[in-house]
């Protein structure tokens, strides 16, 4: 799944890396906290999923809502990706806001049952 390009195609703005010194208004950053293996009743792994969090980044309020919403559509629209969780806040340390998106990506079925 390519988190950069969805991003880049669906909101037409750059991604920016996280590990960069300064996080720009009018950007995005994404990142992919862990990988999980989803276990049956047996202690089996059924499926594995991926762990997303994506933060569209802006200094008006208004224009994050948009863009977080029109990410949310897109993520719902795409196969095996869980309903997205949305935050919106104020990062006092960049004076921006940030919309935050956290989802999950099931990868793959190991077990046809």
């Amino acid at each position: 799944m390519d988190i950069k390009q969805i991003i880049e195609t669906t909101l037409h703005i750059p991604v920016q890396e996280l590990s960069d010194p300064v996080i720009k208004t009018g950007y995005a950053t994404w990142y992919k906290p862990y990988e999980d293996p989803e276990l049956s009743g047996s202690g089996e792994v059924t499926e594995e999923s991926e762990t997303f969090e994506i933060d569209i980044w802006g200094k008006n309020r208004q224009d994050v809502n948009i863009q977080t919403g029109i990410m949310k559509k897109a993520l719902i629209n795409i196969k095996y990706n869980t309903f997205p969780r949305v935050t919106i806040s104020y990062d006092t340390n960049g004076k921006m806001w940030r919309g935050n998106l956290n989802f999950k990506h099931i990868k793959e079925d190991t077990d046809a049952v």
